[in-house]
């Protein structure tokens, strides 16, 4: 046979006491002591511990049974039962207070007494089982590392965890009972609007809701955290009524510095590679100018004057002089001279008029924006881009016209290339899709972007803008 419970008496009436403890003892229990006061009492239990106590509601002493009970329960959180010849209103309201666990009214029978003890320490058992089973659950709350945050069906913060307290700078003792939107203020970082809506939760049949990964949390003291990984779980009850929402994320500020740094460390590369790739051009330009225009320039000069009335000479002397027109052109395209000595709005104004020469195509040239103000860097790299869209046009999508915009205003600049010809296929081939990347790459280390639209019924627009003036750096700095 299982030992019974532990039972401490509190009652000043030494024979209901004696009956008490006989009755007990006689079913089991084990009656660790009787005391007839208050006082008594709370001295017996700096030394023993009992499972539960019988508490006479009227004492001698200066503590009455309930201010005892009171007292027992706030620091060993044992469960009472009230002993009591009083039922008036007043001492059932006092006693109520004190959340006992049952009541024996004098004079009770035997049955009546293991009726309530039985039905009081079940109670009590299964109210410690569920409170291991909450502290249990809070300590795996609060060792995540992700924040967490909870609140009832008011929208009101009933608990955070210590990242989340961590994360918006709000203590739990003070968030607790405030609105949601009071603590927890997320809000796009591209459109500034409030992100986070419980109804939304509610209307979604139960369902998680992720949270992306743009949102903005402000801080308890003004600062802004970006935040990520999150998501929105309501709380439904089994009569599937809303009573809660727990909210999930992390703090994802690290990660979008370090994807910035990465970003920037990418644009530096690439701004690096062209870099290189500009300055090869520029040496077989130069090499071209310097030593085979020099060259076919000398071989003319000496046909001009050696071969004078020679047929075949004439013929020879065309061909040499159409060549260093082509060497010309090409030195022309690897290293436009005029990027040195001109604005990028004549640069590009040449450029359409010497495919227009070469083509059968109409190639049209508009500019606005008084004084655009460009680095050498950016000036190359717009060129670039319209030249790279203009011979992809030219090669690829047979058009009759091309028109060629550049356009600043408030300080950012937009160059728009737009051709009426067949298009650009699903999958382009890899050198003009190679042509696309670079053109995209160029935009991006000015700190712009470029857009590419395309339909093969009525062409290619392509538009890239970016600062006038920009902290992007330039190839001479790299």
């Amino acid at each position: 046979m299982l030992p019974k419970e532990r039972i401490l008496i509190v009652e000043d009436s030494f024979i209901v006491a004696y009956h008490l403890q006989a009755t007990l003892e006689s079913e089991g229990y084990i009656v660790l002591g009787t005391q007839a006061s208050g006082e008594g009492a709370l001295q017996f239990m700096e030394t023993q511990r009992p499972d539960l106590v019988l508490m006479d509601i009227m004492l001698n002493g200066d503590l009455d049974g309930i201010e005892t009970a009171r007292i027992i329960k706030s620091k060993y959180n044992l469960p009472v039962i009230y002993i009591t010849a009083l039922t008036d209103k007043k001492t059932i309201q006092r006693a109520k207070v004190t959340e006992p666990y049952g009541y024996l009214t004098k004079p009770f029978e035997d049955r009546e007494i293991f009726t309530v003890i039985e039905m009081a320490l079940y109670k009590h058992n299964i109210e410690l089982r569920l409170k291991q089973s909450e502290e249990r659950y809070f300590s795996t709350v609060r060792s995540i590392s992700d924040a967490v945050v909870v609140i009832d069906q008011h929208y009101e913060i009933s608990y955070l965890n210590p990242s989340a307290e961590a994360i918006s700078g709000w203590p739990l003792a003070e968030a607790q009972g405030k609105l949601l939107y009071e603590v927890l203020s997320l809000q796009n970082q591209e459109t500034g609007e409030l992100h986070v809506n419980p109804i939304q939760c509610m209307l979604g049949n139960g369902r998680v809701n992720s949270m992306p990964d743009n949102l903005l949390l402000r801080t308890r003291q003004g600062t802004d955290r970006a935040i990520g990984e999150g998501s929105m779980s309501p709380v439904i009850d089994n009569k599937g009524r809303f009573t809660g929402l727990v909210i999930i994320f992390k703090d994802i500020s690290q990660r979008i510095e370090h994807e910035r740094l990465l970003k920037d460390f990418e644009k530096s590369r690439m701004a690096a590679l062209l870099e290189g790739q500009e300055k090869e051009r520029s040496r077989i330009a130069k090499d071209m100018h310097d030593g085979l225009g020099q060259m076919l320039n000398a071989i003319k000069m000496k046909v001009k004057a050696e071969v004078r009335g020679d047929e075949n000479a004439a013929v020879l002397y065309k061909m040499i002089d159409e060549a260093i027109h082509e060497s010309v052109r090409i030195s022309e395209n690897l290293l436009p001279s005029k990027l040195r000595d001109f604005d990028l709005a004549t640069c590009l104004n040449s450029l359409c008029n010497q495919i227009e020469d070469l083509s059968e195509i109409t190639v049209a040239f508009e500019s606005s924006g008084s004084g655009i103000d460009l680095n050498q860097a950016q000036k190359i790299n717009l060129y670039r881009i319209a030249q790279e869209a203009i011979n992809n046009a030219v090669k690829h999508a047979r058009p009759s016209f091309i028109s060629v915009q550049l356009h600043e205003d408030e300080g950012r600049i937009r160059l728009t290339i737009e051709d009426d010809g067949r298009g650009i296929p699903a999958a382009p081939k890899k050198a003009s899709q190679h042509g696309l990347v670079n053109m995209r790459e160029r935009a991006e280390i000015m700190g712009g972007q470029l857009t590419i639209e395309s339909d093969t019924d009525r062409g290619t627009l392509i538009i890239a803008e970016a600062p006038a003036v920009n902290n992007v750096l330039t190839h001479a700095q790299i």
